[in-house]
């Protein structure tokens, strides 16, 4: 007679990162919203697909210069507190929800005017590594 049955191993999947296309980034993308700050710059999302779970945010770029994540903050329409970068985790995700309006923040020096690439990796529960690159032109 046979012991009692083991229950079958559990396959533990890990979603492959994924590249962002730039016909979508660039629907989150508020065209023409990169401008300088006095302690920086900034730029502006728009959420138009559903909602999601941010758990992280990875390494992020601007003409090739990686920004520190101690630099970044965001901001969602209506709420006063912004958000480090460096909080978010899986112990403090945060939701994002379609319609929703996010200013990123980064404090350090100013663009110069011209033609500026950011590079963005972001970690959502469900879907894992994102990444996306957008373009645009800071006014001089």
């Amino acid at each position: 007679m046979r012991g009692p049955r083991r229950p079958a191993a559990k396959l533990v999947r890990y979603p492959l990162p994924v590249n962002i296309p730039g016909f979508l980034a660039r629907q989150f993308y508020v065209a023409g919203s990169l401008r300088n700050t006095a302690t920086g710059w900034e730029l502006q999302a728009q959420n138009p697909m559903g909602a999601g779970t941010l758990v992280g945010v990875g390494r992020m770029q601007v003409d090739g210069r990686d920004i520190p994540a101690e630099a970044v903050t965001a901001r969602r329409s209506g709420d006063e507190t912004p958000i480090k970068a460096t909080e978010i985790s899986r112990m403090r995700p945060v939701s994002v929800f379609k319609g929703d309006n996010v200013t990123l923040h980064v404090e350090g020096e100013p663009l110069a005017a011209g033609e500026h690439e950011l590079d963005v990796e972001l970690f959502e529960i469900n879907l894992g590594r994102l990444s996306f690159s957008i373009s645009d032109h800071v006014a001089g």
